[in-house]
């Protein structure tokens, strides 16, 4: 079965040499991108049982099952009673122009070919350059789940797409584009939402940032009435997964108060981004995982203080809207593997995006010894 997946890894190759020929990127991306292709051959069975990450096993049958029919065919056939999450992304993932699915490693190859894609694109339309290139493209998670039968890179891709439309005041489309997150992934998709809430809030010459303060208001005076509702409803999830992972009632503290929400909000942020810790690993991969957030870490660090040194606001609202998805999603999560593969497209979306809006104020971002901004 392994030489079914050779066609879909040529068809990535030939879209990264045309995109060198085109000068769309350089030779040396070229060369890491090609190498990166190979990737989903060493992942499952290989680095590890495929039966780690079972959900792949999902995504694969029903794809396969799609192709098998033919579009049309399967298309007629939807059972919509089955889970809307997989239906859609197994669809999207069924369309991509690569020949077989024979394998599970197949969908790694699929899914190797979106992030090719998107990181063309992002170096050669929307000048992705310097540090956070390189953070993209070395960055282990990313280069894992997007070698893998998950859907987590479409999830990826209709996130950083409407950041950066969003970004260039075509803010319509950034929507429509956003609009599959609420299919495959709703809790992104309100996530996204709140990006766009903040974003315009810092824009001047806005009608909404005029007038935010008075729409500040409006918001939290029509939330307080229900807060207790909404952390009532975080709670149950929270609790629900809690005992998903293993935990026994009598170990779980409830949420009860607004200030217990607060407090548990806060602390979950820095947590979620940092776990697991190397003494919490229990076996090879978490404590690569751990290693890796550390790496992480210094990242963001280092990018945010270079970010402050050319406009502290951009640097503020990229922090506070980590911070606030970090808080939600650590209330909520507390499987290792699970907090890994939920982190990464938010972190790659700050650091691309950051990054981004920072050269479109700015111009093209060059950051000499003294952290200034060359053009």
């Amino acid at each position: 079965m392994f030489f079914y997946d050779i066609p879909n890894l040529l068809a990535i190759l030939i879209l990264i040499v045309a995109s060198f020929r085109m000068s769309l990127i350089p030779l040396w991306l070229s060369f890491f991108l090609g190498v990166f292709a190979l990737t989903p051959f060493f992942l499952n069975d290989v680095l590890f049982p495929a039966t780690y990450m079972p959900d792949q096993f999902a995504y694969y049958d029903r794809v396969h099952e799609i192709r098998s029919q033919g579009l049309i065919a399967g298309l007629l056939n939807i059972d919509f009673d089955n889970n809307i999450k997989l239906l859609v992304s197994n669809w999207m993932l069924a369309i991509i122009p690569l020949p077989y699915v024979e394998t599970i490693k197949s969908l790694g190859f699929f899914n190797r070919l979106i992030a090719t894609t998107l990181i063309i694109w992002l170096y050669s339309s929307k000048n992705l350059r310097g540090w956070p290139l390189l953070f993209v493209l070395f960055y282990p998670s990313f280069l894992l789940y997007s070698s893998l039968a998950l859907r987590d890179t479409l999830v990826l891709v209709f996130m950083i797409v409407p950041v950066i439309l969003f970004l260039e005041n075509r803010r319509l489309l950034a929507l429509i584009v956003s609009s599959p997150l609420f299919f495959i992934k709703f809790q992104n998709f309100f996530l996204i939402l709140i990006f766009f809430v903040v974003h315009l809030y810092y824009s001047r010459g806005s009608i909404f940032y005029r007038y935010r303060y008075m729409f500040l208001i409006i918001v939290v005076g029509g939330l307080v009435p229900f807060i207790m509702e909404i952390i009532k409803l975080l709670d149950f999830y929270r609790w629900a997964l809690f005992y998903e992972d293993g935990g026994f009632l009598r170990d779980y503290v409830p949420i009860e108060t607004f200030s217990e929400f607060v407090v548990v909000a806060l602390q979950s942020a820095p947590y979620f981004l940092m776990k697991p810790f190397p003494w919490e690993s229990s076996n090879f991969l978490q404590l690569i995982q751990s290693v890796e957030n550390i790496f992480i870490f210094t990242v963001l660090a280092f990018m945010f203080l270079k970010a402050s040194s050319i406009d502290k606001k951009i640097a503020i609202k990229w922090l506070a809207y980590l911070i606030a998805a970090f808080s939600i999603y650590g209330l909520v999560v507390f499987n290792f593997g699970t907090a890994v593969r939920y982190k990464f497209p938010f972190i790659l979306i700050v650091i691309i995006g950051m990054a981004y809006e920072l050269y479109l104020k700015h111009g093209k971002l060059i950051l000499n010894k003294e952290g200034k901004v060359k053009n």
